[in-house]
């Protein structure tokens, strides 16, 4: 039981390494808006230089904001929202699945193994 939980939270540290931040385009026309989701991390550099994380939870014709923190786009150099790589995430989990079934053909094999030990052949 304790092998299977190790595996689960292996497989989602794992499976949590497929995102990365992928950069946005800033809005500069008046009432658009940045193509990121209420949900969503991401790192905004403002004018000043300064990185600001923050997951989204609204999205307006001129700002983002997230928990106490408001940014307008007109004081944004970068934006970058934290998004799953399918690429990556889809080569990850053929990995995992070729551990897992090498894994279940070594516990069989050694299954067999030991049954057969008695054997008088």
């Amino acid at each position: 039981m304790q092998r299977s939980i190790a595996f689960v939270i292996c497989g989602c540290l794992v499976l949590q390494g497929c995102t990365s931040l992928q950069g946005v385009q800033v809005p500069r026309a008046p009432n658009e808006r940045a193509a990121v989701k209420v949900g969503e991390t991401v790192e905004v550099t403002t004018r000043t230089g300064s990185p600001q994380r923050f997951k989204v939870t609204e999205v307006t014709d001129d700002a983002l904001a997230g928990k106490d923190v408001r940014v307008a786009y007109a004081d944004m150099t970068s934006l970058q929202a934290m998004r799953a790589d399918n690429a990556q995430t889809g080569v990850v989990l053929y990995i995992v699945g070729g551990v897992v079934l090498v894994a279940l053909v070594v516990v069989l094999v050694d299954a067999l193994g030991k049954a057969g030990a008695g054997s008088t052949y």
